[in-house]
């Protein structure tokens, strides 16, 4: 095998190497890609094939927008987020009527705990202060699924 040849046979390895990470990230085989496509360069100026090497160049200037269009249109799909999250709700969602209700404290609030209101069980969390278990407490704010109480 002639100098030529070995020379555009270890750049197409190095860029067939930077096509296979845009599907196996991990950034070895891209990285040896580079380094394979940018030696087989060098060495071919070195070595006084300066055609194969600005043939070379131009094939790599051509290489990079179609690599980055591929990456971005064909492999994003594999990899993307395909739904929407904007009308999310999650599935514990306390009911807002809750504010303004009493009830007594299950557990100590130390500062969460569990609590007895509208005869349910409710996780509920103080805003910092300590109770203690069978306090009486309001509910002041409901957040989802957080339910904020104080002390009567």
């Amino acid at each position: 095998m002639g100098e030529l040849t070995v020379i555009i046979v270890v750049y197409v390895c190095g860029l067939l190497a930077m096509v296979i990470e845009m599907f196996v990230p991990g950034a070895v085989m891209g990285m040896l890609g580079f380094l394979a496509a940018a030696g087989s360069i060098t060495y071919a100026f070195v070595t006084g094939h300066n055609l194969a090497g600005g043939v070379l160049v131009a094939c790599t200037l051509a290489f990079i927008p179609v690599f980055f269009l591929t990456w971005r249109h064909v492999v994003a799909r594999f990899f993307a987020l395909k739904t929407q999250e904007t009308d999310f709700r999650p599935s514990t969602t306390i009911d807002a009527s809750l504010v303004g209700v009493e009830g007594v404290s299950l557990t100590p609030l130390r500062p969460t705990g569990i609590a007895q209101l509208d005869g349910r069980r409710h996780h509920v969390v103080t805003r910092g202060e300590m109770l203690g278990k069978g306090s009486r407490i309001e509910v002041i704010e409901v957040s989802g699924n957080r339910v904020v109480v104080k002390q009567v």
